[in-house]
């Protein structure tokens, strides 16, 4: 590797750390506020959070790293165009193949590291990410709760909560509690309820009971009783699915034994998986042909370039991806077609930098 390609490389390592950085944060910001709420509210430790986004960041890497790369890379030459250091290497004789290859090689390694992200690492995170809030769920029991909740179908019951405790308790709780031979439920009624052991243990309640034409039965009153509710923690809700999660090899094996109309949404993630990746090739050699020549613009326009090139990115491929997911377009074309115009793109720089020399 010649001398200035490695001075080039050395050059973009900070600002591309500092890319990828700052666009995960902002994938990350909904999160964080989530998980500041169960430090201060409902009990979690800090400990616990920090593992949790831990585990949120690969997922969110795979799609950060490409556009972190491309704001490195913007920031990167137009920081050696602004010292009029491109333009020295231009009289040095340096073609605009050889200023542009330290950047296409560190693209095709940074594609390959996503690529390792999604098939090796994001699937074993999500299943860490699973039993950690699992076992949350089940020491911290608020860590799902909120006010004027309804939670149906949890074992034989239903359950309203009105009012989340600061200590993880629950207050003025109604429960319906199914019965087989009866279409009346029987309803419990409790000032409180704690969360121990897998289970909810009311304090202060009461109970009544109808016949099946509607009639009171039964009512009475407890101080305390205890409830289990096992299937409450089986189904915690998170920020990602198990599809995002999956590997292509995953992916392709749900793909083989789904029924032809369950398969749409592993395809349109199977081909998302392919194309974020790549697209971080498209990305890096585009942000070298925005930012070299003869301007002085400096970071301020890379930054508003990058952005603009990546919030059109983001938003064409959500886009497709939706529409991918309703059938209203292929797969293919609806996950791909960015990259498409990414790639054409970047050929009209190419020819257009080329040609002016």
């Amino acid at each position: 590797m010649k001398i200035i390609h490695r001075y080039i490389l050395k050059e973009m390592k900070m600002p591309i750390i500092f890319g990828i950085s700052l666009f995960t944060f902002i994938f990350l910001i909904d999160i964080m506020v989530q998980m500041m709420e169960n430090i201060i509210v409902k009990g979690v430790s800090l400990l616990d959070v920090v593992r949790i986004l831990s585990f949120y960041l690969p997922p969110i890497l795979s799609q950060t790293i490409p556009m972190g790369f491309f704001l490195g890379v913007m920031i990167t030459y137009s920081k050696l165009t602004s010292t009029s250091e491109s333009t020295a290497m231009n009289s040095m004789g340096m073609s605009l193949n050889s200023i542009i290859k330290p950047t296409f090689m560190l693209a095709l390694g940074i594609t390959a590291f996503v690529f390792f992200l999604q098939e090796s690492i994001i699937p074993n995170s999500f299943i860490k990410l699973q039993q950690l809030t699992l076992k949350i769920a089940y020491e911290k029991p608020a860590f799902q709760l909120k006010e004027n909740m309804y939670i149906d179908e949890v074992d034989d019951y239903s359950i309203y909560i009105d009012k989340v405790g600061g200590d993880g308790s629950a207050e003025n709780i109604i429960i319906f509690k199914k019965e087989k031979d009866n279409p009346f439920p029987t309803v419990l009624t409790a000032k409180k309820a704690l969360w121990k052991d897998a289970a909810m243990i009311l304090e202060d309640a009461e109970f009544y009971n109808l016949d099946p034409t509607g009639k009171e039965k039964l009512r009475g009153e407890f101080s305390k009783q205890r409830i289990p509710i096992n299937s409450f923690f089986q189904n915690v809700k998170m920020k990602v699915s198990e599809i995002e999660t999956m590997s292509v090899r995953q992916l392709l094996k749900e793909i083989k034994i789904k029924e032809e109309k369950e398969k749409l949404p592993y395809i349109v993630e199977m081909n998302k998986k392919l194309a974020i990746p790549l697209s971080a090739i498209m990305l890096g050699v585009l942000g070298v042909l925005f930012s070299i020549g003869h301007h002085r613009s400096g970071k301020g326009v890379s930054y508003g370039i990058s952005l603009g090139v990546i919030f059109l990115y983001i938003a064409s491929l959500n886009v497709g991806v939706v529409m991918a997911n309703r059938d209203k377009i292929s797969p293919f074309i609806g996950v791909w077609t960015p990259n498409f115009v990414l790639l054409g793109l970047t050929m009209w720089m190419y020819f257009v930098k080329k040609r002016r020399g």
